[in-house]
């Protein structure tokens, strides 16, 4: 008697995210972290002119030639997440090392510097195809964490995923599976990694210091591959 054949399982329609931790990233933030100090306190000669609904009054963002700077913890950084994302594209495309090394790549970035009560509303970068995060300082004390503070929350693209749940859906435990919302809580030194089109938020940072972190978007160009260019980094 034939055998009945094995249920295969197939994950379908996952949101890929790179997580890392930046290693002897202190010496960095420190420097980052005076140096960004230092451009939100000359207000509007940094601060991005494009005031929005977005964001509230007690977030600074900065311009976004962020890696246009020459400063070496500018330049540090830039190569830092840059080299990553690559990374990123590489695995996720299958791309051979030679494929990626003859990229040319483009980036927006900029800083935030958020004190407390500031907060980022949903939204998302839809003329890009990578989207990144950096965080120089959490704003928190060592052991004190402050909970749903200054979360990154990347909503489920799929509105209806959880329309209804009942017995049958309630605890898909695999990560590709899940119904509800992504939520990271990023602490100095973390990098995150996300595709451009996912809508977010940054949830009200209830610290009483400052929560600072640096954000970008890429665009990539292959010779045989034609792509709407961004401000070029590499």
């Amino acid at each position: 008697m034939p055998s009945t054949p094995k249920l295969q399982l197939i994950p379908a329609f996952a949101v890929p995210f790179g997580l890392t931790t930046v290693a002897d990233a202190q010496a960095l933030n420190a420097e980052l972290k005076s140096l960004f100090l230092q451009r939100e306190a000359e207000g509007d000669r940094y601060r991005n002119p494009q005031q929005n609904s977005l964001k509230t009054r007690e977030l600074f963002e900065s311009h976004f030639d962020l890696f246009a700077w020459k400063e070496p913890c500018v330049q540090r950084l830039q190569k830092i997440i840059t080299d990553h994302v690559l990374e990123m594209v590489g695995m996720i495309n299958q791309y051979k090392r030679k494929t990626v090394d003859e990229f040319e790549v483009y980036a927006d970035a900029w800083f935030h510097v958020t004190r407390k009560n500031g907060y980022f509303v949903n939204h998302n970068h839809g003329m890009a195809s990578w989207s990144a995060v950096y965080c120089v300082d959490s704003g928190e004390k060592p052991g004190e964490p402050l909970i749903d503070s200054g979360v990154t929350r990347f909503f489920h693209p799929n509105p209806a995923a959880s329309q209804y749940l009942d017995a049958g859906n309630l605890q898909m435990g695999l990560a590709a599976f899940s119904t509800g919302h992504k939520v990271f809580k990023l602490q100095a030194g973390q990098l995150l990694i996300f595709p451009s089109w996912i809508y977010h938020e940054v949830s009200p940072y209830k610290g009483d210091a400052t929560r600072i972190t640096v954000a970008c978007n890429y665009w990539f160009r292959h010779p045989h591959m034609e792509v709407q260019q961004g401000p070029r980094v590499r």
